[in-house]
């Protein structure tokens, strides 16, 4: 410590500066004697020296090498004064030593130094309490302790339900339900084997973490903090894609989900960020608005450069709705094509302005609703056609397609069906006998087989064109020949409007004479014709500008 003149370092970086341990170590190391023959004074025809005797003599005195001058030990570490010549800028005057040292020696503050440094160590200061402070101290710590550790098993037990993407609370959750829904049993489960959670929640009358208010802080700390993190990561990430798809919960509220999608060094990342209330307003403005607002959330709209979108509420704005929007703040965000989505939207689009088409395409789907409404009906369907009708939903064309060929394909066995219930009426409430009888003539109708047959065709090759698009084994090149080849097959179904009129006539008989005075196989050839055009016209322009992307 001498040789390092400890003396100097601390006139540099005083004691009271310094880390407890630092301290401690200073003093047990008590104070430097170095050898001080440099510290001279010159007299009359003499030079006088310091004397190493002065050690003895003054037991607190102590000196620096480098500075050559003389100090108290103890005032240097525990003197409050910054203007004393024995703690600050040193004694050199050694004629007047003996003089200086003994007044300094009787002085209060230096008697003060004297017993800060021999009590220094017993107890440290901010520890001086009383065995009852102390006590309450270790007892509120030991609490603190216990709370962190019930409130990590609370969120342990929220992270483990997200992650698992199942329901907190129950519908009773009072003490005699037997289902206390997810969170509350899982917390009772837990508890069996964890003998401090047992006891805070059998004991807990200010918090216990089980309320629904509680849960949910729970869960929004949660998303916050993964909220973090993906912004983070989006931080070092160069590019950013957002995806967005619309879904309906059980209580028929329709949402939005965002996705955002990036590349870090760890490879490709696909986080889910959040849902979006969408019931109120379904418009292209305020779904962009709310797209912008989570990428403005995540501080990464200068870094989007795709947009993807799926679902009804979206895909019903149309193609230059939401993207669009998006696009006017977000140039370089271009829109990507799920092909396979565009396909279903382009065969909803087609039809759904023809008000023909749209009463037609709402007797198969009530034909779905009709049998699933009813195990007696199920099972009925079972017997006589040993198929059943798939459900269909919104924007979901291939599913109607499936739907329009099992009626197709199952019709003799449907007629069979709805005649026995209307023949057997006595074993069926009234409501399964109206629907019953008004299906029955839809299916004899000419309108209905008319439509039955012109759809069966189309979407005999939209399936084909379907699978492909959604395959992931094809390139985009290949995609797009296929998607010209179904728009040569809808140009040449003009030629076989006059089997298809011809083949329903014979079904069905000529169709029911119109108030208009047009000429009944004319009307459903323009009505066809329309068809064909409406379809073609949309895959025509949804697929226009993929050399773009």
């Amino acid at each position: 410590m001498e040789s390092q003149d400890i003396v100097s370092e601390l006139l540099t970086t005083p004691f009271s500066r310094r880390t407890f341990n630092e301290k401690v170590d200073i003093v047990r190391k008590g104070r430097p004697t170095p050898h001080l023959q440099i510290l001279t004074q010159a007299g009359k025809g003499y030079v006088r020296h310091f004397q190493a005797s002065n050690w003895e003599r003054y037991p607190w005195l102590t000196g620096s090498v480098q500075r050559k001058k003389l100090y108290y030990w103890d005032c240097l570490l525990f003197s409050s004064s910054d203007s004393s010549v024995w703690s600050n800028t040193g004694f050199d005057n050694l004629s007047c030593l003996t003089k200086a040292a003994q007044k300094h020696q009787n002085s209060a503050a230096h008697l003060r130094a004297v017993v800060l440094s021999k009590t220094f160590g017993d107890v440290r200061i901010d520890l001086q309490l009383n065995e009852q402070r102390r006590r309450e101290t270790e007892m509120h710590n030991e609490r603190v302790r216990k709370n962190r550790e019930i409130l990590k098993r609370l969120i342990d037990c929220v992270i483990f339900l997200g992650k698992q993407e199942l329901p907190f609370r129950g519908h009773d959750e009072g003490r005699v339900s037997a289902n206390l829904g997810n969170y509350l049993e899982l917390l009772s489960f837990l508890a069996e084997y964890d003998k401090d959670l047992h006891y805070h929640l059998s004991t807990s009358k200010v918090f216990t973490g089980t309320s629904g208010t509680i849960q949910n802080d729970l869960i929004n700390v949660v998303a916050e903090v993964i909220g973090k993190s993906i912004k983070d990561e989006i931080k070092d990430a160069a590019f950013t894609a957002v995806m967005v798809d619309e879904t309906t919960d059980i209580s028929n509220t329709t949402q939005l989900s965002l996705v955002l999608r990036y590349v870090t060094e760890d490879g490709i990342k696909e986080r889910f960020v959040k849902f979006e209330d969408v019931t109120k307003s379904k418009r292209a403005h305020d779904i962009a608005e709310l797209v912008m607002k989570c990428l403005e959330d995540f501080e990464c709209v200068g870094k989007v450069v795709a947009q993807c979108y799926d679902g009804a509420a979206v895909m019903a704005s149309g193609l230059n709705g939401v993207q669009a929007k998006v696009k006017e703040k977000i140039p370089q965000a271009l829109f990507i094509h799920c092909y396979a989505h565009t396909l279903n939207l382009v065969m909803s689009q087609g039809v759904a302005k023809i008000r023909e088409c749209k009463i037609f395409f709402s007797h198969p789907t009530g034909l779905a609703a009709f049998f699933s409404k009813s195990p007696k009906r199920t099972q009925l369907l079972d017997e006589i056609c040993q198929k059943r009708l798939p459900r269909v939903a919104p924007t979901r064309w291939n599913l109607a397609s499936r739907l329009v060929c099992t009626v197709f394909e199952k019709k003799d066995a449907l007629k069979d069906v709805f005649n026995y219930i209307v023949e057997h009426h006595e074993d069926f409430d009234h409501d399964a006998i109206h629907s019953a009888d008004g299906y029955l003539s839809h299916l004899e109708n000419f309108d209905f087989n008319f439509f039955l047959v012109t759809f069966k065709d189309i979407f005999g090759h939209a399936d084909v064109l379907f699978d492909i698009l959604q395959s992931k084994s094809f390139d985009m090149h290949f995609c797009l020949a296929k998607v010209e080849e179904f728009c040569t097959f809808i140009e040449q179904q003009r030629e076989h409007f006059d089997q298809i009129y011809d083949t329903t006539v014979t079904e069905t008989g000529e169709p029911t004479a119109r108030r208009t005075h047009t000429d009944a196989r004319a009307h459903y050839k323009a009505l066809h014709g329309h068809i064909l055009d409406s379809i073609l016209n949309q895959v025509q322009d949804r697929f226009k500008d993929h050399e773009k992307h």
